[in-house]
């Protein structure tokens, strides 16, 4: 199947392939690092030098071209749409709740502090530390592959998520469309 955006050249389809692939990519490459942690390579051969960088820059292109594909619609997310998008929003409102935490920077402090000190315990020195440690923080670690499939149902049911279109719950009432501030006749 072939991959196009509206009105995309022919020199960024294989960006907007990427693009659209770029979630799995990314955890493969989340599910990469925690193995890296968990069984390491060799100290000193090449791939211990080259593993990292490369799980490095894929993630750090894989974003970006996730970004660049969620401003643009492509065929394929469009053939993944499901039937009846009204009940999916219902059905995954936790994951888009999850989503709209992003704008709230206390949170997204919070949950950066949590990923960097999970790193930060992972280098402590004791025993105790380098057994559990690494399982620790690959369960810290682990919760970004929740949030890439958050992202992807968000991007996929936006136009129907209740915070996107400033909905209450489920139980939100019809708003009056005369606009605040306006005169009535």
């Amino acid at each position: 199947m072939a991959y196009f955006d509206v009105g995309a050249s022919a020199g960024g389809l294989g960006a907007t392939r990427w693009g659209h692939l770029s979630p799995h990519a990314l955890t493969a490459a989340i599910v990469a690092c925690i193995g890296l942690v968990l069984r390491p390579l060799p100290p000193g051969s090449a791939a211990s030098l080259v593993a990292p960088a490369v799980l490095v820059g894929g993630v750090l292109f894989s974003w970006v071209s996730m970004r660049q594909h969620d401003s643009r619609l492509c065929e394929h997310c469009v053939a993944a749409m499901p039937v009846n998008p009204t009940e999916a929003a219902v059905r995954y409102r936790r994951r888009l709740e999850v989503v709209h935490l992003g704008s709230d920077r206390k949170a997204v402090a919070a949950y950066l502090l949590l990923l960097v000190g999970s790193s930060v315990f992972l280098m402590g020195g004791s025993t105790v530390l380098r057994t559990v440690g690494p399982y620790a923080w690959s369960a810290v670690q682990a919760t970004m592959i929740y949030l890439v499939l958050c992202h992807t149902t968000h991007r996929r049911l936006q136009p129907w998520c209740p915070q996107c279109r400033g909905d209450d719950g489920d139980d939100a009432v019809d708003r009056d469309p005369t606009p605040s501030g306006s005169r009535s006749r």
